[in-house]
């Protein structure tokens, strides 16, 4: 699976929040049915997230590169810590989830 390409795909067919405080909230509520991180990803945010995605039972995919490269995987001219993917729409983004570790919920 091309990451990037589903990325892509979710962001125009489906619904997707950006931002820490967008990506706490929607995963946080259970909203969230796939939260990224990239790899710059401030330490603190992360254990929010993760602690929150563990409770609601979120899967979670770290990015492979930083902020930069999610935000151009995305089409923004701007940096990407973080994601919360609401509707995957066409995409088969959630995939992604499927092949987690369980231990990255804890």
């Amino acid at each position: 699976m091309d990451v990037n390409e589903e990325l892509r795909e979710t962001e125009s067919s489906g619904k997707i929040v950006l931002g820490s405080n967008e990506t706490l909230d929607a995963t946080r509520s259970g909203e969230s049915k796939l939260t990224i991180i990239s790899t710059t990803c401030p330490g603190d945010v992360e254990e929010d997230i993760r602690k929150y995605s563990g409770r609601e039972k979120v899967p979670l995919y770290y990015y492979p590169g930083g902020g930069k490269e999610l935000g151009l995987a995305l089409g923004k001219p701007f940096l990407v810590s973080t994601m919360a993917i609401i509707d995957t729409g066409d995409s088969n983004i959630r995939e992604l989830g499927d092949v987690l570790d369980e231990d990255q919920l804890e």
